[in-house]
């Protein structure tokens, strides 16, 4: 069985992911909804959280059983971190290809990735899959300082009068990080309830610190190691 299973809070990886699967013609998986965690081949796009892997592809990871897997990572803003290399460091799946993919902040209102053929060697790749070793790059060097915090402190959620307590914040939150429109310190700001909103009744709004951080010039260098 061949996959692309994506992480997306906002659509941005679903759209990358969307591609290779068309592509590859694999099936297209959230990551969610993965029930069978062994392939033959897979794809993996998810989006850099404060230069981290996101926790819920830490726990596919640790289950995948794949022959071949691609991991692709969607970073929004500065630096993407180590993220692939730490991949393919502690969960030692046999890596036949990599991207950093350059793809909208969640927290900007700008364009997305759109320059899909460049990921075509990819798929190339997939079809005669051999192992690619993946350099360690720079990281910063307190960004494994409480990034839920970090994420919390640096940008707003609220609800306004147009909530109706719904429920369907809740209920797409995999955190259990809000309730009602209201949430908790489980929040890693990733905006998914903000886009699953029926009501639009739920905002954002970055503080001082990461607005600053968000008028830096944006880096878009598009890396794929094959």
């Amino acid at each position: 069985m061949n996959a692309v299973i994506y992480y997306s809070n906002t659509g941005e990886c679903r759209r990358i992911a969307g591609y290779f699967a068309d592509k590859c013609r694999y099936g297209l998986l959230d990551i969610y909804a993965v029930e069978n965690c062994v392939f033959n081949t897979a794809v993996l796009v998810f989006p850099v959280h404060c230069q981290n892997i996101p926790s819920a592809v830490k726990s596919l990871l640790g289950k995948l059983q794949v022959k071949n897997l691609a991991v692709v990572a969607a970073y929004g803003k500065m630096c993407p971190g180590n993220v692939l290399y730490e991949v393919q460091k502690h969960y030692r799946h046999k890596i036949v290809a990599a991207a950093y993919v350059p793809a909208k902040h969640a927290y900007l209102d700008e364009d997305g990735f759109e320059n899909f053929a460049k990921l075509d060697p990819i798929v190339k790749k997939l079809k005669n899959p051999a192992p690619v070793k993946i350099p360690k790059l720079g990281k910063n060097p307190f960004a494994n300082f409480l990034p839920a915090f970090r994420s919390r402190a640096g940008v707003k959620l609220y609800s306004d009068a147009a909530c109706n307590n719904c429920g369907a914040c809740t209920a797409v939150c995999k955190n259990g990080a809000i309730f009602n429109g209201k949430p908790n310190k489980k929040c890693i700001r990733c905006l998914r309830c903000v886009e699953s909103c029926p009501n639009k009744a739920l905002h954002f709004s970055p503080r001082l610190p990461m607005r600053l951080y968000l008028n830096k010039k944006k880096k878009d260098k598009l890396i794929i190691y094959i």
